[in-house]
């Protein structure tokens, strides 16, 4: 049976490693040590609990539960008999939280984009100046990668990894 010390060790190089990975994806590498510590953790942390645990100012660790809530990563909760505290636990379920940012972050950015390039091809169909045409096929061949993109940011939400994990195998079976 292991040490605590070879626990301690174990879960800091996954502690690190998500810390990295946060910085990867734009967030803040304590973001990511926030996040992994309450991965670690039983049962959910209180903002103080996080400070104590972590060395880092209460408004730094504020302000991440924030971002973290926004990603589906942590989940605020109440407990009972605590009054008005909020505590915090992680989601360990990455492919939900992956899901999550495809529905809000990713389908956003679609949509966005999508109704650009649409009202950029009316403005393109209506103009005769000698760059529309060529400009007009450019922006039909993005809008088709965004609308290919909706489909497949559809399936990847919609699926679970398992599920998809099937799609694949009988994808590669159909190909062999």
């Amino acid at each position: 049976m292991g040490t605590t010390d070879e626990t301690t060790e174990a879960r800091e190089t996954v502690i690190e490693a998500i810390e990295r990975s946060a910085e990867i994806y734009g967030l803040k590498r304590s973001y990511g040590r926030l996040y992994g510590i309450l991965f670690f953790e039983p049962e959910p942390l209180s903002l103080d609990g996080l400070v104590d645990r972590s060395g880092y100012a209460k408004s730094t660790v504020s302000n991440a539960m924030g971002t973290l809530e926004r990603f589906h990563m942590v989940y605020r909760r109440s407990i009972p008999g605590e009054g008005k505290r909020a505590y915090f636990e992680a989601e360990t379920d990455l492919w939900y939280v992956f899901q999550q940012f495809l529905q809000q972050e990713i389908r956003r950015e679609i949509k966005t984009m999508t109704r650009a390039l649409e009202d950029a091809e009316e403005l393109l169909e209506a103009s005769d100046a000698d760059r529309a045409e060529r400009d007009l096929e450019r922006v039909r061949r993005l809008k088709r990668v965004y609308d290919q993109s909706a489909v497949v940011v559809d399936l990847l939400s919609q699926r679970s990894l398992s599920q998809l994990q099937s799609l694949v195998r009988r994808g590669d079976n159909n190909g062999s």
